[in-house]
């Protein structure tokens, strides 16, 4: 009973506004409170999208697993390393030290990978 009692002393405390007001402020409010779905929402929850893909992502796997490339296990830097044996033999035999034929390899290893000096067929 007291919870009776309580719940309409608190009703007569808080006015309640006037029907007509409320349904103005509402219609006032609704375009504000819709909620606007954006392309991108329509287009990230449109199921024939989500389809289209994930057919698009088997089709590139498809083609990568069914492309003629072939994988070699030799090594990419096998035109630098000749170049580099041979100038390291050649340092050697002119009696530098080995820090200098270290170096002198490691630039020729660059050299290559820059393309400086190459070939004009052996140029990456």
């Amino acid at each position: 009973m007291s919870d009776d009692l309580e719940r309409s002393i608190v009703a007569a405390m808080t006015p309640q506004p006037a029907d007509d007001l409320r349904e103005r402020v509402l219609a006032a409010a609704m375009p504000l409170v819709r909620p606007d779905d954006s392309r991108l929402d329509r287009l990230w929850f449109s199921t024939r999208w989500r389809v289209a893909a994930a057919l698009v992502a088997l089709a590139l796997v498809a083609t990568e697993l069914w492309s003629p490339r072939v994988w070699s296990l030799v090594p990419q830097d096998v035109v630098e390393s000749a170049s580099a044996q041979a100038a390291a033999s050649a340092a050697r035999e002119a009696g530098l030290a080995e820090p200098a034929v270290a170096a002198i390899v490691a630039q020729v290893v660059l050299a290559n990978r820059a393309g400086v000096g190459a070939a004009p067929g052996l140029a990456r």
